[in-house]
């Protein structure tokens, strides 16, 4: 190896410039609308499916004459899955619809966040040199990631805003120069 394969001064600069002039570029975080119309669709299939599920219960139950107590339990069954699956329906729909809409966007200002939805708007600014802390901890069977302004206000988001919180908040603190905390 000579000295001829390590790059110039003027060229590290130059390199090192580029680096910092793409950290500055506005960055778009959305999830995705393939996904998001996914969830969408699987709201729709378990509405489809919990109307197939009460009409088992209601060939189990009918004829009254042809009734009995194996039949009807097992029409108790099949209706509480209807119900069970029924109710995960508008669940669904509305996870999906809300993801739709959430975004994040990373500039050479600060981080803008747009976490509601368009009729319950909730936004919130935090410039860089005002983040104080990027926070991480598991509520329930969700990651959830706060991050946290010098002020007080903080942004929160989990794995039922963004499919991928972690990797938007790894996004974060990579801007921010700072470490996610455990909470």
């Amino acid at each position: 190896m000579n000295s001829r394969e390590f790059p110039e001064p003027e060229l590290r600069a130059a390199i090192d410039s580029r680096i910092e002039f793409n950290s500055t570029m506005p960055v778009v975080l959305r999830n995705s609308r393939f996904l998001c119309w996914t969830t969408i669709g699987l709201s729709l299939f378990a509405a489809f499916f919990a109307v197939c599920m009460v009409i088992v219960v209601v060939a189990q139950v009918f004829p009254l004459s042809d009734l009995t107590v194996e039949k009807g339990w097992s029409a108790l069954f099949w209706a509480f899955g209807a119900c069970a699956t029924g109710s995960m329906c508008p669940w669904l729909w509305a996870i999906g619809r809300a993801m739709a809409d959430y975004e994040i966007t990373l500039d050479s200002r600060g981080i803008d966040f747009s976490l509601g939805t368009k009729e319950e708007p909730q936004e919130l600014f935090l410039a860089w040199d005002r983040i104080a802390a990027i926070k991480h901890k598991r509520v329930g069977s969700a990651q959830q990631y706060s991050v946290v302004g010098t002020d007080g206000s903080q942004a929160i988001f989990t794995s039922y805003t963004f499919f991928r919180p972690k990797k938007v908040a790894r996004m974060i603190a990579a801007r921010t120069g700072q470490a996610i905390q455990k909470a």
